[in-house]
C-alpha cells in the first residue's frame, strides 16, 4: 500500500472518528446543561466535557490535515469495520 493510500485511510477514519465522538459529546452537553442543579458532582462532568470537545477538534483537525490534497471521496460508502 502507498503513503497516500495510507493517508486516505487514516484521515478518512479520524474524520469519521472524530464527527462521531462530537456528536456523541453535544448530546452530553445538552443532557448536562438540562440537569437543574449544578453540584459538584456534575461539575467535573463539565470539565470532561470540555476535555473532550478540545479532543475531538484535535482528531478532527488531524484528519483534515493529513488528507491528501488530491483527495476525491469515492461515491460509495466504505464498510464499517470493527476497528
Amino acid at each position: 500500500m502507498s503513503i497516500r493510500g495510507i493517508r486516505e485511510r487514516a484521515s478518512t477514519r479520524l474524520l469519521r472518528t472524530g464527527t462521531e465522538l462530537a456528536i456523541d459529546q453535544r448530546e452530553l452537553e445538552e443532557r448536562l446543561a438540562a440537569i437543574p442543579t449544578r453540584n459538584s458532582m456534575y461539575s467535573s462532568a463539565h470539565g470532561a466535557v470540555a476535555m473532550a470537545r478540545w479532543v475531538d477538534s484535535a482528531v478532527l483537525w488531524l484528519g483534515w490535515r493529513i488528507l491528501p490534497r488530491t483527495f476525491v471521496p469515492s461515491t460509495t460508502t466504505p464498510e464499517r469495520s470493527g476497528l
